[in-house]
């Protein structure tokens, strides 16, 4: 989708007016014979090259990516997923693209990480929302010379703040900037030779944000500290110092709307980018762990039994097995619509849909491997090597477990993400509030590609939907001020959830319609079992939007801040920070665009 243009309303859109567009996801798109030929043998040879190349196991014991293995990923064009063949890439479509992030994140989510932000939310993705001039020529450039690429937007202050710290001065000579601050959980950073950095500068006696392409080889430019996390050992993430680093007014990206006043991130070109950026960077790696904790279940109960029964006999594993199998469908129903769509509708409108896909596959992730963990028992606690040590089969269950807590973090804070999604939503109201739908679409001559059962759940969906548009524009109706709304953080995240589970239901079925459009086969039965769980979080969410009257939530959190009535609740309890020890984590800063097959360690 170009700048400038004007997208066509989306399926979600739609759905949170009221209107179910079945028509709009059904037939569910699936990729052509050859897009789908052409994924297949580039997921192949990348699983073989990952096996040869990365030990994820001591990866994450030792936390670093193997020696050579940038060189190893550039040399295979996997820092050039989507660039054509004749310019050093792959030329895969964005479907494939996912593909190969989903398969690297099943062998190693770190490995994962690394191209993910690198495709996603690295300099080449604003090359298609950049006019043809200088600055894109030269992110072209520079990206051809073999540079991996970054994001580095977060400060010490946190990633929410809407200023940014770190300044940008224009020289004396009006040549370009000189940028200063610090930035904080940059992934990439100590590897990258080009980094996409925010930058406050100051015009005119107002605050403008800008974004700077820096060359991570110019002085002034350093790796402060790599960070360490709870999963994603070796991930090449670090703390960052910029002093005085020049760059050229060439490598200066400015946009309408990009003020530390209002939410600059949600200018449409740069929420384009951010959305879909983290459909490879979290919902791949969430459906891999999805797609491994079948494995594992599957694994494990068949070889077990309790008091001569075997594990399968009991109703309680069969809905844990059973769940996992229909989430999965679900996260997988939802990323192919997010990366397919645009080709059945060209100029489609899909940022509502790749917002909510980010916590839509976080947290069903989550939700998967925390049952698979409890399903193993101890097994999934103990480390693969621990198993290996007594002869078990070494399943990495708790090193994924620890990867898919990160997920949730990962992009966006889960509940800050569904906060950002629903104001998106409600935003289209402002200034003046758009019609909704009164009645419930009839879905009566729609649902003969369903079963019975399913065929209950896409009514559901569409009672639902006008149900959701009328609590939203009640919503507008009663706060004129569209920040009153929005500072109601609680209700906004509750519509978020809401907007994700209909919008989830309704690709699932869309999705087991056309792969068993007589009513019946496994799909049919996944999307039933999907559907029939979603509506009792549906349930649980709108009994929370109609409590009016709960406790004091802000008066108990005031005491515990600046009171001491409740520092019984601390009794009997060491608070003292523990002395770490060691110094932090860290490493050498990569030299940028090396493809000399010399390769700085991470």
């Amino acid at each position: 989708m170009q700048h400038g243009s004007t997208p066509a309303a989306g399926f979600l859109a739609e759905l949170h007016l009221g209107r179910l567009r079945w028509d709009l996801i059904s037939p569910f798109p699936v990729p052509s014979d050859e897009d789908r030929a052409q994924g297949d043998a580039a997921v192949a040879e990348l699983m073989r090259f990952l096996r040869e190349t990365v030990d994820p196991t001591e990866t994450d014991r030792t936390g670093t990516l193997p020696d050579g293995f940038y060189d190893a990923c550039a040399a295979r064009g996997y820092f050039a997923l989507q660039d054509p063949p004749d310019k050093g890439g792959l030329g895969l479509s964005a479907h494939n693209a996912f593909r190969m992030m989903q398969a690297t994140a099943s062998w190693s989510v770190t490995a994962s990480f690394v191209l993910a932000v690198h495709l996603g939310l690295g300099a080449g993705a604003y090359l298609p929302v950049l006019a043809e001039g200088e600055l894109k020529s030269e992110i072209e450039r520079l990206l051809a010379a073999g540079a991996i690429s970054g994001d580095a937007d977060t400060e010490p202050t946190g990633a929410i703040n809407r200023t940014r710290t770190t300044t940008a001065v224009p020289t004396q000579d009006g040549t370009g900037f000189l940028i200063s601050g610090e930035k904080v959980f940059i992934q990439n950073g100590p590897v990258a030779g080009l980094l996409r950095v925010s930058a406050t500068v100051r015009d005119n006696g107002r605050d403008h944000i800008r974004l700077f392409f820096v060359d991570t080889s110019d002085p002034g430019f350093e790796v402060r500290s790599w960070h360490e996390f709870l999963g994603l050992k070796g991930l090449p993430n670090a703390a960052l110092v910029l002093d005085r680093v020049f760059v050229p007014n060439s490598r200066v990206f400015t946009l309408d709307g990009l003020s530390s006043e209002t939410e600059w991130r949600l200018v449409p070109a740069l929420h384009s980018i951010s959305v879909r950026g983290r459909m490879y960077g979290i919902s791949a790696p969430a459906l891999a762990i999805g797609r491994l904790c079948l494995h594992w279940s599957r694994e494990f109960v068949r070889r077990r039994s309790v008091g001569g029964l075997a594990l399968e006999r009991y109703e309680e594993i069969q809905r844990i097995v059973a769940s996992g199998l229909a989430e999965t469908f679900a996260m997988e129903s939802v990323a192919e619509w997010c990366l397919l769509a645009e080709q059945r509708h060209p100029g489609i409108d899909l940022d509502p849909e790749q917002t909510v896909a980010k916590n839509i596959t976080s947290m069903t992730s989550w939700r998967i491997v925390d049952r698979t963990v409890s399903l193993l028992a101890a097994e999934g606690l103990e480390t693969a090597t621990s198993k290996a040590r007594r002869g078990a089969q070494p399943l990495p269950v708790e090193r994924f477990f620890r990867d898919a807590r990160a997920l949730r973090v990962s992009g966006g804070v889960d509940f800050l993400v569904d906060h950002w999604a629903a104001r998106h939503l409600l935003s289209r109201h402002y200034p003046k509030p758009q019609a909704v739908a009164g009645t419930a679409t009839d879905v009566s001559a729609l649902t003969t590609s369903l079963s019975p059962r399913n065929g209950g759940h896409l009514r559901f969906v569409a009672e639902q939907a006008v149900q959701f548009a009328r609590i939203c524009r009640d919503l507008v109706d009663r706060h004129p001020d569209p920040e009153e709304l929005f500072a109601e953080e609680h209700t906004l995240i509750l519509l978020s959830r809401l907007s994700g589970e209909l919008f989830s239901m309704s690709v699932v079925l869309a999705k087991a319609a056309r792969s068993h459009p007589d009513g019946t086969g496994p799909a049919q039965e996944l999307a039933d079992v999907f559907c029939s769980e979603a509506r009792h979080r549906i349930a649980d969410a709108r009994r929370r939007l109609a409590d009016t009257d709960g406790p004091d939530h802000a008066g108990l959190c005031g005491q515990w801040l600046h009171g001491e009535r409740l520092e019984f609740l601390l009794r009997d309890t060491v608070t003292a920070t523990p002395p770490t020890g060691t110094a932090p984590p860290s490493g050498p800063h990569r030299k940028p665009c090396s493809h000399s097959g010399q390769d700085a360690s991470a």
